[in-house]
């Protein structure tokens, strides 16, 4: 299987392909009105990349540091509550991931296993949903 995606919707698509029914829709889905999911989407759509043309990109550096640690580029994997839906490892499956990226994982405090079992088992960035930090 390639994991060479060149899109946020090819990544979507893969995901659904995997993913049940109940499962999707949680992902998915919002509370209530879904209000705040109709903004962010909204928001996200505004953003937009100008594209360069003829310029060097040999030697552009996007990391950042935040709260103490460097990351790769500047994103934080968002906490999604009950990761145990997606993944039998949950939490430590995602935090090894954005590890191994190289940015911070922002575990949910509804998430299993706990976060005393989540945290110590990478040996770079961590974080909890209150952003605490550990190397």
């Amino acid at each position: 299987m390639s994991l060479d995606f060149v899109s946020n919707e090819e990544i979507i698509q893969e995901a659904r392909r995997r993913v049940n029914q109940g499962a999707w829709d949680y992902l998915v889905g919002g509370s209530e009105s879904e209000t705040t999911l109709r903004r962010n989407r909204l928001a996200f759509d505004r953003i937009a990349f100008r594209p360069r043309i003829l310029v060097d990109v040999s030697h552009i550096d996007p990391s950042t540091t935040f709260m103490g640690q460097t990351l790769r580029i500047p994103a934080i994997l968002a906490p999604i509550g009950s990761l145990q839906v997606f993944h039998p490892e949950a939490g430590v499956a995602s935090t090894k991931a954005a590890t191994e990226f190289g940015i911070m994982h922002a575990v949910s405090s509804v998430t299993e296993p706990a976060l005393e079992e989540t945290a110590p088992r990478p040996q770079r960035q961590k974080s909890s949903s209150s952003m605490c930090t550990g190397t």
